[in-house]
């Protein structure tokens, strides 16, 4: 039986965000020593929560809150959106816990679409803005070596940055 203080917690912050079994204990574990610290709960009570933190994941996995391959699929598409590049991708859901394999399985499936790094390229230029600014400074080379650094610090790679602008803005003049 999980104990009132999780039982409230857990409902408000599973209500609130989409998060897998590895991140959400780390959160419970922050959530126990943080109220420890503002003296809300006794050592003993920290002892027995910290005992706890398993059967509380095997209820809500038993839910069906951490359907990480879901998770993935999810977070993918939102980092998609948002014009991040695969190595930004990858850095992104390694640090929110997720499992290797799953990360490389899915990234692998939306790498081999086609024209997906253009797609990727030119969702990261607009958002940015520096999309509108190609357009006006198109035929100054600095201007263009300003956005392959912006690129590179993005994690996109230098061939496909280099073959996107030579399409899009009819770059064959340049190295």
């Amino acid at each position: 039986m999980i104990s009132k203080y999780f039982e409230k917690y857990c409902s408000f912050y599973l209500s609130k965000y989409w998060v897998n079994q590895k991140k959400f204990e780390n959160i419970l574990k922050s959530k126990i020593t943080k109220d420890f610290f503002q003296k809300k709960i006794s050592f003993e009570e920290k002892e027995s929560y910290l005992n706890e933190i398993e059967i509380v994941l095997d209820f809500y996995s038993e839910q069906g809150f951490f359907d990480e391959e879901k998770l993935i699929q999810i977070k993918i598409d939102n980092l998609r959106q948002r014009g991040f590049s695969f190595k930004k991708m990858r850095m992104y859901l390694k640090k929110n816990f997720f499992n290797e394999n799953l990360i490389n399985e899915q990234l692998h499936l939306l790498e081999n679409k086609d024209e997906i790094q253009n797609e990727l390229i030119k969702k990261y230029l607009s958002k940015s803005g520096l999309y509108r600014e190609i357009e006006i400074n198109i035929n100054k080379k600095e201007y263009i070596q300003k956005i392959l650094r912006k690129l590179f610090q993005q994690g996109f790679e230098y061939n496909e940055c280099i073959k996107y602008l030579k399409e899009t803005y009819n770059l064959h003049d340049y190295n």
